[in-house]
């Protein structure tokens, strides 16, 4: 067997939760609709987009996103991939899959058919491509209907093995998280190595688009965390990451302090804390840049949503990390102020004018999904 591969690899471009997304597109004059069981094309142009920025997409799990599995409408994540899913619909190329839903396999009149298109025009542009060291977004087609095309699938062809004259693509599907998958011709159609049949596939057309890179070294998903540690800390809802800088920092009950907010850029030494061990179990987080530490004064209002306020200073504050089982670096955690019970929290709001244009970072007394954080980096 001769294989060949592009530099493109499910385990470092590919996402590390799955497919399990669920979008109804429309509905058609009759009361039928029409849906989608995942965002496959969103995360194969996310994952190629990735890729053409020579950066890695974050490991994170689908533990991260229980119990749905992947992130929920609204979570940043989830909204951008959505998003490059309608890019992927409104190319010139996606109307084959309605025409190759219409279409028999074998040939009808002057058309080939969907059997031949694939062998005959597709595989060949597949083989080219990776040649020239391209990964190119699939579809792939199983539906005879229209009103089954939401069963048609898009996913990334990174390489080809050849034994004889029998080709077989490897491909990067979403629906197996960090696998390879072989896609090798059958009777009937092409078998892919994790389950389904596919009547054919076909090259869609793909733009690579800038995407937000915020990490170029994710951290393993399995790495314990804890004293000794140094990490980078990623809000699970907006994906902002956890900052310090040197800017005085001072509001009503807070005494001055550096300012502490949550951006949404590729990591560097400001958004590194060293974990450093407290008492009873706790831990203390450490700016690195800085040597200060993080702390949530008693009494203290934010500026913008007038929650507990949150700053670096001199003073070592214990935190207490909420986590189901060990806390490693693919686990989500709360972060609670030891002292005051409140939990390191951020959310989007309108008015960003008073923490620079940066996202606030605060104190919460209640508990609700804008708490959980997760490691980017462990280093």
């Amino acid at each position: 067997m001769a294989d060949k591969r592009t530099a493109f690899d499910p385990a470092v471009h590919g996402f590390g939760f799955p497919n399990a997304f669920h979008d109804d597109l429309l509905t058609l004059p009759n009361g039928m609709k029409i849906s989608t069981a995942g965002r496959c094309g969103g995360m194969a142009y996310l994952s190629l987009d990735l890729f053409h920025s020579g950066a890695p997409a974050p490991r994170w799990g689908a533990g991260l996103y229980a119990p749905k599995r992947v992130p929920p409408d609204e979570n940043w994540l989830a909204d951008v991939i959505r998003g490059r899913l309608f890019d992927s619909f409104k190319v010139l190329s996606a109307a084959t899959f309605i025409t190759w839903s219409m279409h028999p396999d074998g040939a009808l009149g002057p058309l080939k058919g969907v059997a031949r298109w694939t062998s005959q025009d597709e595989l060949p542009q597949v083989v080219r491509a990776v040649d020239e060291g391209r990964p190119v977004p699939l579809g792939l087609v199983v539906a005879r209907s229209i009103g089954a095309i939401g069963k048609n699938h898009q996913v990334v062809a990174h390489g080809y093995a050849r034994t004889g004259d029998v080709t077989s693509l490897l491909i990067t599907d979403s629906n197996s998280p960090g696998q390879e998958v072989t896609l090798t011709p059958v009777k009937g159609g092409w078998k892919a190595s994790n389950g389904p049949t596919w009547r054919g596939f076909f090259v869609q057309d793909y733009k690579p688009r800038k995407p937000t890179v915020l990490t170029r070294a994710p951290a393993d998903p399995a790495r314990a965390i804890g004293p000794g540690s140094v990490v980078v800390l990623s809000h699970v809802w907006t994906g902002m990451t956890l900052h310090a800088d040197r800017t005085p920092w001072s509001y009503d009950g807070c005494p001055l302090g550096t300012r502490v907010t949550a951006v949404r850029s590729t990591a560097t030494d400001d958004e590194c804390w060293a974990v450093e061990a407290g008492t009873a179990g706790r831990v203390r987080l450490r700016h690195v840049a800085t040597g200060s530490y993080l702390g949530s004064p008693r009494g203290s209002r934010s500026p913008v949503t007038g929650q507990q306020g949150v700053r670096v200073g001199s003073t070592p504050n214990e935190w207490r990390v909420e986590v189901d089982g060990t806390w490693t670096a693919g686990a989500r955690v709360r972060l609670v102020h030891a002292e005051t019970g409140a939990a390191l929290h951020s959310h989007l709001h309108a008015d960003e004018r008073t923490t620079g244009g940066q996202q606030e970072v605060t104190g919460f007394a209640g508990r609700d999904d804008n708490d959980w954080w997760t490691v980017l980096e462990a280093r």
